[in-house]
């Protein structure tokens, strides 16, 4: 962390059709070393925000796609990370619990297993929903 350093934001967005998650991968490794976070708590968030964010390019309804957008929010306050995805389509995730031999269904497990906690909201828009995590930092 960056000494003295208590509070962080930043946000972007991108057009949901032609998103693909590894930039919010990068953004992600980006902004947190930037913020001086440790490397272990960015691999898990790299991890937790390409989960979420290839729910949101690959699930939201076709005719929601076009003019869509996700918004991404990253803020840290303390030693608490939290971050914010957002989509158009208002359905909520579903945590299913694979199959052992399932490729399938396991991302909102992952992010069970690494966040602190994690949920998802009606967007303040009325418009869609927010899927939000948070995690504590880990320190070397």
């Amino acid at each position: 962390m960056i000494p003295g350093t208590k509070e962080w934001t930043t946000s972007c967005e991108w057009r949901l059709d032609g998103f693909e998650p590894i930039v919010a991968r990068r953004m992600v490794e980006n902004i947190l070393s930037l913020w001086g976070v440790h490397a272990e708590t960015i691999d898990d968030a790299k991890l937790i925000t390409s989960e979420v964010a290839t729910n949101a390019a690959e699930h939201v309804r076709r005719e929601l796609r076009k003019a869509g957008v996700i918004h991404f929010r990253i803020d840290l306050s303390g030693d608490t990370l939290r971050f914010e995805i957002s989509d158009p389509d208002p359905r909520p995730p579903l945590l299913i619990r694979a199959a052992h031999d399932d490729e399938q269904y396991r991302g909102l497990t992952i992010v069970d297993a690494l966040a602190k906690d994690w949920g998802f909201e009606v967007a303040s828009s009325g418009t869609g929903k927010v899927v939000w995590w948070t995690q504590t930092i880990s320190h070397p």
